[in-house]
């Protein structure tokens, strides 16, 4: 069960014409990765892309592919979200683990290609430290795919462990290599909230860190001092402070983010979701009320977030305010909408259910919880609309 908690250290560690017009590969990589934090995948792939056919050898490259791959797999797999890290286990009631096998031998053969580049240089010259941290991105790459998509977290602890000892190493020959410290910090602060019984298990094989405190300061030094990966750290110091509640630090980075990609809603969503942890209701119901309407006007992307989303969450909100009777407007369009799958639907029945039940008004109660029965949903909604079937909600 502890094993999961891995899945941490795989938060996102990266994050035509266009690209043949731009003969600077360094602008081709940038405008590529800003593509890529502001949920562009195809944009950003196709530059990746021609960077890898134009500078084959170079493993960075390669590294990039595979990232924009990866944050792919998990977009569509609904993963890239803060609930998605914020409990014992990975993911949400909406995630899906079903990865398509062409998509998924591509990432890997991708990093392959990646680790054989590194190699082939560091066969050459055993000490280039550009190399060895290349290759440590890679084994974080495949970390994070195992961990986040596949739920092999044995597996993935394993290749973080990799990338951990390639980055130390790194570091041992160039203590200024700040980049390096995201991929350390992360290991440090994931073997540091295991539980010690679990620690010592794990130890005779490797899993040692110095601390979670240790951790987190080295991702700190990464979001500050990092020449490549300051997005990244920031990214996944939102996930440690919001584990940490440290709410203040988790939301001026998500805010500060958002800014920086305004067509990443995820980020503003996150801002949402650390507003309800911190009980600032209004705050959070303000913010999904604004992405909201971005979904309605189909404004900076936001066109690709699903509606019946933001009104879940609404109502949820609305609820923490006690005003039940939004929520059950905001639910009700959750069931109305033709895209909302039968989880989400099941989800609003129950919550609707529970209001009417709350208020004495038991028919309109026992409606919604039929409506639950009749849907092809997770058998535990079926199983809680029994029970009120039988008894009130209370």
């Amino acid at each position: 069960m502890m094993l999961r908690r891995f899945a941490l250290l795989c938060f996102l560690l990266f994050g035509c014409g266009l690209w043949a017009a731009a003969a600077d590969p360094k602008v081709i990589y940038d405008q590529s990765t800003d593509a890529l934090y502001n949920l562009d995948f195809n944009t950003a792939q196709q530059g990746y892309e021609t960077l890898t056919r134009e500078y084959p050898d170079n493993p960075d490259y390669w590294n990039a592919l595979a990232s924009s791959l990866l944050l792919r797999i998990m977009y569509e797999q609904e993963k890239l979200s803060l609930e998605s890290f914020s409990g014992s286990s990975l993911g949400t009631t909406e995630s899906r683990d079903a990865v398509n096998a062409k998509e998924e031998k591509r990432l890997r053969e991708t990093v392959d290609i990646a680790i054989a580049k590194s190699d082939a240089i560091l066969k050459k010259n055993p000490r280039d430290i550009r190399a060895l941290y290349a290759k440590g991105i890679s084994n974080a790459t495949l970390a994070s795919f195992e961990a986040s998509v596949k739920r092999s977290y044995v597996a993935a602890g394993g290749k973080a462990k990799a990338a951990r000892d390639l980055h130390r190493q790194v570091l041992k020959m160039d203590s200024s290599f700040d980049d390096a410290r995201m991929s350390v910090g992360m290991f440090n602060y994931v073997v540091g909230v295991i539980p010690w019984s679990i620690r010592l298990l794990l130890s005779p094989f490797g899993f040692r860190g110095e601390g979670k405190e240790i951790g987190m300061e080295q991702l700190e030094t990464a979001a500050v001092k990092g020449k490549s990966v300051g997005t990244d750290a920031r990214m996944m110091l939102i996930v440690v402070y919001n584990r940490e509640r440290r709410y203040e630090q988790a939301l001026k980075f998500a805010t500060e983010l958002h800014s920086r990609y305004p067509r990443n809603f995820i980020f503003e969503l996150a801002q949402a979701s650390i507003y309800g942890k911190m009980k600032r209701w209004d705050d959070a119901l303000r913010t999904y009320q604004e992405v909201l309407a971005k979904v309605e006007a189909k404004k900076n992307g936001y066109e690709r977030l699903a509606a019946y989303r933001v009104q879940h969450s609404l109502g949820t909100t609305n609820i923490e305010r006690h005003q039940f009777e939004s929520a059950i407007d905001n639910f009700d369009h959750v069931v109305k909408f033709k895209d909302s799958p039968p989880d989400a639907k099941a989800s609003a029945h129950l919550w609707m259910g529970k209001i009417h039940d709350s208020a004495g008004r038991r028919a309109q109660a026992l409606q919604q919880y039929d409506a639950i029965l009749a849907l092809n949903c997770n058998s535990e909604f079926k199983s809680q609309a029994q029970q009120f079937k039988k008894r009130p909600f209370k």
